[in-house]
C-alpha cells in the first residue's frame, strides 16, 4: 500500500519519481547520500564560531572540512515549528508552523517533506532521533524509523520526579550510558546498513542534548569547572526601550525541579545552568565525532553531503532571558555547517546572511534532483563555490506575531501586528554598533530613513502564503 501510495503522490507531487525510479542501476550508486545531522537548541557558541573558551574539536574540524555559515538564522525560534519549516522548504505563516507542537503534513498537507521528496527519487530513506519535532510526522516518507531513546536521567531522585527533574544532572559515566550515547551507537549501525545497502540514502539522525535537561557524564562538566561567568547583560542596560513582548517569562525552565516559578535566577545557579550548558554542548560533539569517523571509515566523505544543523539558538542569561521563544540574535542564530565533497570552498567561512528554509533547495542542488516549486528558500551551492557569490541578502524570522527582518547590513528590525496588520511595537538593533542588542533605537532620527523601507521589506518578505489573522 505503501509503495502505491507513493505512485499517487509522484504522479501528483514529484515530477520526476516515475523517471527516478526506472534509473539504471549506475546512476544510482553514482548519487550522493544525504546525510542530515540535527541539534537541538544548539547556539553559535562553538569554538568553530568564535567561542575559543569552549571545548568543541570535533565540530571544529568538521567545520574545517566544510563551509561554515556565521550568518545563518532559523525562521522561527521552537524546535516543532522550525523543523517543520526547514524539512518543507516553507515559511512560517501568521497561523501555521507555530510552536512546538506543530504537524507540518496537517498544517501544510499539500507540502510534502524533505525525506518523502528522496523517498520518491529512489533513495532510502532512515531515520534515528529527532529530526521532524512529531516523530509521526510525514512518517511514510521513511523506509525505516529506528528506536528514538526517551530517558534523560541516571539519577534516581531525578528519575522519581517523573518527566521532569532538575534542569541539569551529571553523573561519572561513559558516554554511552546516557540516552545520547545509546543513540550514538545505533547511528554507527545505521551507517554500517546504509554503506552497504547498494541504494543512494537519505539519513536522518537527530541529537537531543543540548536541550533541556542538562545531562551528560562529569568529565564535561569538569571542562568548564570555574570558568562560567554570567553574561554582561544579564540584567537589562538603563534606557534599553526593548519592548515587553521581546521578553520572555522562559516558562520552559521553571517547568523543571528546582527552578523559581517567577522572578530572576540568582547568579549562581545561572553560572551552574551555563556549565550544563556547555558540558552537554561538548558532549555531543565527542559523540559526533564518532559519527564522522565511521562516515570516513565506510568511505562515506567521498561521496556524500552531510548537513550539521541547530534547529534555533538558545539564551544563555542574555537580557536575563533563558531558553528560546523570542526574536533576539541569541535565539534565531544557529549553526549551520555543510560538507559537499565536490565543493569549491570547503574549509571556508561564509559571512552572507542565509536562512534555514535555503536548505532544501541547497540538498537538491546539491545532489543534482530538481529544486521543487515549493521550496521558498534560495540554494546556498553557489556559497559553497564561489567567494564572491552573495547570497539574497536576508533573512525573516518571527515569533509569535512578531516578525524580524534580518539585513546583510547588520540591522535587525522587528515589527508587531495585531489582526489588522497595523504595527503595534517596533524594535530596530544597529549590529555594527550593538552586537549584543542592548539598545533598541527605533526612534532614533539616524535611522528614520531606513525604517519604511525595512518595513515595506518585512511585510513584502513573510512568506508565499502569509495568512490573514485566525483567533485559532
Amino acid at each position: 500500500m505503501k509503495s502505491q501510495t507513493m505512485i499517487i503522490l509522484g504522479t501528483v507531487l514529484f515530477p520526476n519519481i516515475i523517471l527516478a525510479n526506472n534509473e539504471e542501476e549506475s546512476d544510482s550508486k553514482s548519487k550522493k547520500n544525504i546525510i542530515l545531522i540535527a541539534l537541538d537548541d544548539l547556539r553559535t557558541e562553538l569554538n568553530c564560531y568564535g567561542a575559543d573558551y569552549m571545548y568543541t574539536p570535533n565540530f571544529d574540524k568538521f567545520a574545517s572540512s566544510g563551509v561554515i555559515f556565521n550568518r545563518a538564522y532559523c525562521n522561527i525560534p521552537v524546535s516543532g515549528a522550525s523543523r517543520a519549516s526547514l524539512l518543507t522548504g516553507t515559511r512560517p505563516t501568521r497561523n501555521r508552523f507555530l510552536n512546538f507542537a506543530t504537524v507540518a503534513e496537517e498544517q501544510k498537507p499539500d507540502k510534502f517533506g524533505i525525506n518523502e521528496y528522496f523517498q520518491s527519487l529512489g533513495y532510502r530513506t532512515e531515520v534515528r532521533g529527532k529530526i521532524f519535532h512529531n516523530p509521526k510526522d510525514h512518517v511514510d516518507g521513511w523506509d525505516k524509523v529506528h528506536e528514538f531513546y526517551q530517558p534523560n536521567y541516571l539519577k534516581e531522585e531525578n528519575i522519581k520526579c517523573g518527566k521532569l527533574g532538575a534542569p541539569y544532572e551529571c553523573v561519572d559515566v561513559d558516554d554511552f550510558e546516557y540516552a545520547e550515547g545509546k543513540r550514538t551507537l545505533g547511528a554507527l549501525k545505521d551507517l554500517e546498513n546504509l554503506s552497504n545497502s547498494g541504494q543512494p540514502f537519505f539519513y536522518g539522525f537527530g541529537f537531543i542534548k543540548p536541550h533541556l535537561p542538562f545531562v551528560s557524564p562529569q568529565k564535561y562538566w569538569d571542562i568548564y569547572e570555574g570558568k562560567v561567568s554570567i553574561p554582561d547583560n544579564y540584567r537589562l542596560k538603563e534606557n534599553n526601550k526593548i519592548p515587553l513582548q521581546a521578553l520572555t517569562k522562559f516558562g520552559e525552565l521553571r517547568q523543571y525541579k528546582g527552578v523559581p516559578k517567577e522572578g530572576e535566577l540568582s547568579e549562581q545557579e545561572a553560572k551552574k545552568l551555563i556549565q550544563g550548558y556547555r558540558a552537554c554542548v561538548s558532549y555531543v560533539d565527542n559523540l559526533f565525532g564518532m559519527i564522522i569517523n565511521k562516515i570516513k571509515e565506510l568511505g562515506l566523505d567521498k561521496n556524500s553531503i552531510i548537513v550539521l544543523f541547530g534547529d534555533h539558538g538558545w539564551s544563555l542569561g542574555e537580557h536575563g532571558l533563558w531558553c528560546k521563544h523570542t526574536i533576539f540574535e541569541t535565539m534565531l542564530n544557529a549553526p549551520l555547517i555543510i560538507y559537499d565533497p565536490s565543493s569549491k570552498l570547503n574549509g571556508k567561512e561564509c559571512n552572507e546572511v542565509v536562512e534555514f528554509i535555503d536548505i532544501f533547495p541547497t540538498i537538491c542542488e546539491a545532489s543534482g534532483v530538481p529544486v521543487p516549486s515549493q521550496a521558498e528558500g534560495m540554494s546556498l551551492v553557489p556559497l559553497m563555490n564561489n567567494e564572491k557569490a552573495k547570497s539574497k541578502g536576508y533573512a525573516v524570522s518571527r515569533w509569535m506575531q512578531g516578525y524580524t527582518l534580518l539585513t546583510d547590513d547588520n540591522l535587525f528590525y522587528t515589527e508587531w501586528w495585531d489582526k489588522d496588520d497595523n504595527v503595534t511595537e517596533r524594535m530596530l538593533f544597529d549590529h555594527n554598533n550593538d552586537p549584543d542588542e542592548n539598545y533598541n533605537v527605533v526612534n532614533n532620527p539616524q535611522y528614520k530613513d531606513r525604517l519604511n523601507d525595512l518595513s515595506k521589506k518585512l511585510k513584502n518578505r513573510r512568506g508565499a502564503e502569509f495568512d490573514k489573522y485566525t483567533d485559532n
